[in-house]
């Protein structure tokens, strides 16, 4: 669908013998038409339509090459199908995509860090206690059953809270970054 993509490194400031960790780069990619920029299988007008699996996946892959911030997404078509009507609703639309996205995986980030904190209270919380009754030295059978609950349900709850918080979340985290470069990305048509 999308015959030829390139990544164009072009730092904003001139070279230095060395290079600041915050500079800017230009994404480049070739287009046969409007078209590629969306899904195949959604024919609503392009101010609504859902954006190509296959274009996201390209732009993703090529920001991934760098760290840095992207500063501008060029796409290329041949003149003869360009419009600037069109340019700027697809741009309006691929921008509402991207912060669209970014406001979801940055709130679910934040829910799910939340959530993973509280296990961990809670499961600390229940080893303490644990740890409180069994000192205590009482032996009565509503003792025993709250320390068969507390004791490998703390250890549970702080481990799976640690787990999600230290390497679960972390899966996500390419994504949130994307989204983050994206929605500050300058987008422009220009001609093959």
């Amino acid at each position: 669908m999308i015959p030829h993509a390139d990544i164009l490194l072009e730092p904003e400031e001139e070279e230095e013998e060395i290079q600041k960790p915050d500079i800017h780069h230009d994404v480049s990619l070739w287009l046969d038409h409007y078209d590629d920029i969306f899904s195949d299988f959604d024919l609503r007008p392009f101010s609504s339509r859902n954006i190509s699996d296959d274009f996201l996946r390209e732009v993703k892959n090529l920001s991934l090459e760098t760290n840095f911030q992207i500063n501008e997404l060029k796409l290329f078509l041949p003149a003869k199908y360009r419009n600037a009507e069109t340019e700027a609703i697809v741009t309006k639309r691929l921008h509402s995509h991207f912060r669209k996205n970014q406001h979801y995986f940055a709130e679910r980030k934040r829910i799910d860090r939340k959530r993973d904190w509280l296990f961990i209270i809670v499961g600390g919380t229940m080893m303490v206690s644990a740890t409180a009754i069994s000192s205590a030295g009482l032996k009565d059978l509503w003792t025993s059953f709250l320390l068969m609950i507390f004791e490998p349900g703390g250890w549970f709850l702080v481990w799976v809270g640690m787990e999600h918080l230290i390497h679960i979340s972390q899966k996500e985290k390419p994504e949130l970054d994307f989204y983050t470069k994206m929605i500050k990305t300058k987008i422009n048509f220009l001609n093959k």
